[in-house]
């Protein structure tokens, strides 16, 4: 399904099913062939989302949940109408003080993720545990949600 796809069933398609051009088919087919699957799920087992249970694999749904919350805001701060302004109650914060707009869209979340998290629902509602690792995450790493998507790193 990584590949190819879902279907209308959300059943896994082969390269065979559905209405693709043969470039298309083709492009699909050697990327399942050659790329380097076991890399893929180290991976993922490294970074918690899947573990070993016996001689099976699991989802760990915590860290998953953790991680499509960090999916869904990790870029929200680029609407400006929700830029945060600095609060008296914090004075400083990365260089911007009381009452100073926070314009770049990480430092923004940060702060919110930091200062204000009740305003992320979705953030709020994960256990403290699943906070702390998205603020260490998106805060202290100044992590790139593009860098796994796009397979990047710094």
């Amino acid at each position: 399904s990584f590949c190819f796809g879902l279907d209308a069933d959300w059943k896994p398609r082969t390269a065979r099913i559905g209405s693709r051009s043969t470039e298309e088919i083709n492009k699909r087919t050697n990327f399942y062939e050659k790329f380097d699957w076991a890399a893929m799920e180290r991976l993922l087992i490294d970074s918690g989302l899947l573990r070993r249970k016996g001689n099976k694999l699991e989802h760990d749904q915590s860290r998953t949940l953790s991680m499509l919350v960090l999916l869904a805001i990790h870029d929200i701060m680029k609407l400006t109408p929700l830029l945060p302004v600095v609060g008296s109650d914090v004075k400083e914060f990365h260089g911007k003080t009381t009452g100073e707009t926070i314009v770049d869209h990480d430092m923004a979340l940060s702060y919110v993720l930091q200062h204000h998290p009740a305003l992320l629902p979705s953030f709020a509602a994960l256990d403290r545990v699943q906070k702390e690792s998205i603020k260490f995450t998106h805060c202290k790493l100044d992590y790139n949600m593009g860098w796994l998507v796009q397979g990047e790193a710094p």
